[in-house]
């Protein structure tokens, strides 16, 4: 397929502001206001939805299904890492902690490519590192909130791209063709 720069569009194209971008920033203003309203932080809302909103409705869908899946497998991971740190006596070991946490990064890893949905590999390994890194009071209270702040911004971000319309991607300007002559266009209609 055929890339398209700014340099090959036209000047109208250039400088305008698409649809992608708009959905994501009404998406991410709603992850905002809905967060302000229930009084709690809308920083992980706004995230998925920021890296939700893709070019089309099916791969939103696709990288929305994706970052909650890796957000649960995630967090299933790191609550368990992190209470079995704490009952052997080692999650206040930091040079220790650390080491263990980047091991883990293998087998999550590779179980993302088992059941081959490698794209949810860097979620699952982001959320494990939250909480092995700052496990905090709650481990499992702060993973459940964080899958359902997700789970807040993929939904807004799949329903702002559906409901907001699709923008036809911009043609490239036309090199200038030579002009045909009357009798050439005549023949082609």
């Amino acid at each position: 397929m055929e890339q398209r720069d700014a340099r090959s569009m036209t000047p109208e194209h250039r400088h305008r502001i698409g649809m992608r971008i708009i959905k994501t920033v009404v998406a991410v203003f709603l992850c905002g206001l809905l967060a302000f309203l229930r009084d709690k932080s809308a920083l992980y809302s706004m995230f998925a939805a920021l890296f939700c909103i893709q070019k089309s409705t099916g791969k939103t869908i696709e990288s929305s299904i994706n970052r909650v899946l890796g957000t649960l497998v995630g967090g299933v991971v790191g609550v368990l890492t992190v209470y079995a740190m704490d009952t052997l006596n080692i999650l206040h070991i930091d040079l220790l902690r650390y080491l263990l946490l980047s091991l883990l990064l293998i087998p999550i890893i590779e179980f993302a490519l088992f059941i081959k949905k490698p794209d949810i590999a860097g979620m699952a390994c982001m959320v494990v590192m939250c909480l092995v890194v700052d496990p905090g009071d709650k481990p499992a209270v702060y993973s459940i909130e964080r899958l359902f702040e997700t789970s807040v911004g993929v939904v807004l971000a799949c329903g702002i791209d559906v409901l907001l319309p699709h923008q036809p991607v911009p043609q490239p300007a036309e090199e200038s063709a030579p002009q045909e002559s009357g009798e050439a266009k005549e023949e082609k209609r």
